[in-house]
């Protein structure tokens, strides 16, 4: 760990430039970047995660140049057991993290195991589990239609900063795009229909910490970044969500947002048979639960 204070000439500077002049020519700006983004940098002993913060006289900047050196680019492995449910019409595949849902790791590895099937939703790209594809026009717009009548029913684990109050709530609001930053759209609640979409999320605490909680979330709706949004303005943002978790109480550094879709269940539109589906938890969220609770 290396650290450095803004002097005045410095103030004013963006974290990521900053940073290059300090490590000098042996790293591009975009691997500076990658390495606020991945909890190697501290500015006043508070993880910053974003690469356009401005700094200020007297700041205290630490980062961790050895990790940055020995940090391994995530590889894409398809395996035929990360397929959690298979038929003529519906495939359910175990998304891992830091790959997107209609990214070209996932759409090739799907493709090459069947040509014909195409994704039904997505998950954000740090979040792992559930994550459908279908066969058929039919059987689609049905599968559709029971998404928009909340008859596809959702609950998803997450790893949330501090301790609720309550050990259960329902959060019924608007959630709208309010700006982007860092190339990225972040969204929040809105006054109204005019200017967003309703969004609802019901929750539950499973399990407390000392400075962290795990959650059940079952969203009634599927909105933009809904569940992040609704636990961020509750006061308990999802442990490692860089886009909606800036401050933290919680001091664990976790690699990603620990959010993952856990459960599906529905009556499947041919054989009206009702299918409940459930993801393992990823080893890091184990980890991660291991370390706060």
């Amino acid at each position: 760990m290396v650290q450095w204070i803004v002097s005045s000439s410095e103030a004013g500077q963006r974290l990521v430039g900053f940073l290059k002049g300090k490590l000098g020519p042996h790293y591009s700006a975009r691997q500076v970047k990658n390495g606020i983004e991945n909890n190697l940098c501290r500015v006043n002993q508070r993880l910053e995660h974003f690469a356009s913060a401005v700094l200020a006289r007297g700041d205290k900047v630490s980062y961790e140049i050895s990790a940055l050196e020995n940090k391994v680019k995530v590889s894409f492995a398809f395996s035929i057991n990360d397929i959690i449910y298979e038929d003529q019409e519906l495939l359910v595949f175990n998304k891992p993290a830091c790959f997107a849902s209609d990214g070209p790791e996932i759409t090739q590895a799907i493709k090459n195991y069947h040509q014909k099937w195409e994704l039904l939703h997505r998950l954000d790209r740090e979040t792992t589990g559930l994550l459908m594809f279908t066969k058929g026009m039919d059987f689609r717009k049905q599968m559709i239609s029971a998404f928009k009548s909340q008859k596809v029913k959702k609950v998803y684990l997450a790893l949330v900063d501090g301790i609720p109050r309550q050990t259960s709530g329902i959060i019924d609001n608007y959630l709208g795009k309010l700006k982007s930053y860092e190339g990225q759209s972040l969204w929040g609640s809105v006054a109204s229909s005019h200017e967003g979409h309703h969004a609802i999320t019901a929750w539950e605490v499973q399990q407390k910490g000392t400075l962290a909680t795990l959650i059940c979330c079952y969203p009634k709706t599927g909105r933009t970044h809904q569940i992040r949004v609704h636990l961020s303005e509750m006061g308990h943002p999802i442990l490692g969500d860089k886009q909606y978790g800036k401050f933290f109480i919680c001091t664990y550094a976790a690699n990603r947002c620990l959010l993952h879709a856990f459960e599906l269940s529905f009556v499947h539109p041919t054989t009206m048979k009702k299918i409940v589906l459930q993801s393992p938890i990823p080893a890091d969220f184990k980890q991660s639960m291991d370390s706060v609770l």
